[in-house]
């Protein structure tokens, strides 16, 4: 079964974030996977208005089932993680090093399109929460 880090492809995001108070800030991006025999990249990166937010990810094959990451987010600093398998989902849980910032992340794959759900927080309060959608474009 397929999830979004089994190939490479490209994939085009619509994102929605989710302040705490309820204010939302809709986004349109992108994601490309490239998969090689000893890693995993994916760079990415969302757009609200004249923001910019760069994910640049660096995967690492544990097993099958599971991947360890890093990523540079320039707003937040180096974000480390673990990716785990389950058929089409891909389960996320990081942190950002030197802060208390972590959070989650859930990808469920079916065919040529992704959803994904996950949460930002500092310590134990919300800091936002998001979806968005993600179809392969190629």
């Amino acid at each position: 079964m397929n999830h979004f880090l089994s190939e490479s492809a490209v994939w085009q995001t619509t994102s929605e974030f989710v302040a705490p108070n309820g204010e939302i800030s809709n986004a349109k991006g992108e994601s490309v996977i490239s998969v090689s025999e000893t890693e995993l990249t994916n760079e990415s990166w969302a757009q609200t208005g004249d923001v910019k937010r760069i994910n640049n990810y660096r995967i690492i094959p544990v097993s099958p089932t599971e991947f360890s990451y890093e990523s540079l987010n320039p707003e937040l600093g180096k974000q480390t993680g673990v990716f785990n398998i389950d058929r089409n989902t891909v389960f996320s849980k990081f942190k950002v090093e030197t802060t208390s910032l972590n959070g989650y992340e859930i990808i469920r794959r079916e065919n040529d399109v992704c959803y994904a759900q996950g949460a930002l927080y500092d310590g134990d309060k919300l800091v936002n929460t998001w979806n968005a959608t993600l179809i392969k474009s190629r």
